[in-house]
Parts: structure tokens; sequence; C-alpha cells
């Protein structure tokens, strides 16, 4: 699972993630990116739920698509992605009642403004058009006024301390580094904003984890 921070309006797109991923219980596994660069489409996508489903998604648009852009995308995508889920589960042997959300942000082939788009495994991968504004996954305390990339940190935390309430089970863990992409007409930058205190924790963990293999 994931922390996925994002704010758009019509002239840009702003995403951040952290780079922890886990076990299904909850231990440290690897880091990981969980949004990736799309630029001959002038768009991003980001995932939560299963990892490395992202990856296969990315893989599929960029090799084995001709597209023109995002919304061209968006017809393909309900379809493609149901098949894509099908196989990855099958070859991970992956729970049913395991999920995953894919989210694409990008300028319109059509209108040159940025739009959005979120695809839910639990809805049969449906396509849904996102309102310009905030998305905070999982919930989060937002600052009023927020600003990005200013309050990003903040809203991490929130979430970090409040998944921590909650039954491991139950969790979203979330913890690395926060990266954040940030669209716009003229650039596509990624660059990382900051690390969590425990990173250093997590990183042992992670190398700790993988000799017990």
């Amino acid at each position: 699972m994931s922390s996925l921070i994002f704010a758009t309006d019509e002239t840009q797109a702003f995403i951040a993630t952290d780079t922890l991923a886990t076990s299904v219980d909850g231990e440290p596994a690897f880091f990981t990116t969980k949004a990736l660069a799309v630029p001959h489409l002038r768009m991003l996508m980001a995932g939560t739920g299963v990892g490395g489903f992202l990856g296969r998604w990315f893989i599929q648009v960029s090799d084995r698509m001709v597209i023109k852009g995002i919304d061209n995308l968006d017809y393909h995508t309900p379809k493609g992605l149901g098949l894509l889920w099908q196989t990855y589960k099958g070859e991970y042997s992956i729970p049913d009642d395991c999920t995953t959300t894919v989210y694409h942000f990008g300028f319109s082939e059509e209108e040159g403004l940025i739009h959005s788009y979120a695809y839910r495994s639990v809805n049969n991968f449906r396509s849904e058009s996102l309102q310009y504004g905030l998305g905070v996954k999982p919930e989060g305390k937002i600052p009023e006024p927020y600003q990005f990339p200013t309050d990003i940190r903040s809203i991490m935390d929130s979430q970090r301390a409040i998944q921590a309430t909650r039954p491991k089970q139950e969790r979203v863990y979330i913890g690395g580094e926060i990266i954040i992409h940030h669209l716009t007409e003229q650039s596509l930058t990624i660059y990382p904003w900051d690390a969590f205190e425990d990173y250093e924790a997590n990183e042992q963990a992670i190398y700790d984890n993988f000799n017990k293999r």
C-alpha cells in the first residue's frame, strides 16, 4: 500500500508518493517507485494497493500500445487493466480480497488541459474522471490553506499517525522517501522532497529481512 497525494488544475499536476514497499505482514521489503512518467503521452501514472502492478501496466502502455494521448488511453484502459489484473493475480497467487487502483494524470490531446482518471479493481477498473483539486490516499490531515509541495510532509506525517492507530493487518504502511512529480505544459520534473525519520531503520530491516529468505 502507499501514500498518494495529488493536486491538479487545468495547467499542472503534482503527485507525491512514499517509497516503502512491505510484505503482506507489514515488514519492510524494499524501496520502490510508485509513480511513473510517460513523457511521450504527456502524462503521469500512479498506483496504490498491490505492489508491482503499476509497473506491468506502464510497460504495456509504453511498449505495446498505439495511443494518441491520455483520453485515447482512457478508452482502452478498463479492458486492458482487467485482463492484466487477472494475469497478474494468477502469476503471483494474489488473494481475491487484495485490491489495486491505477491513476492517470496528463494533458488532454483534445483540449490541452489536465485530465485525471482513476481505475479501481473493486469497480472492475471502470473509468472515473477526477475533478481538479486535492486528493489524499489514505486519509490525512490537510492544512488550510494547503501549499504544494510545502505541506506534503505534514500530510504524510498525519497519514502515518492515523495508520499507526490501526491493527497491523489493516494498516497502510508509509515510509522511505517522499518523491514528487510535477507536470506542466513546459516541463516534467521528478525529485526527492524529504525522507522519514525511520528511513535508515527501514533500510536496515529490508536488508535483514532479505537475508532471512
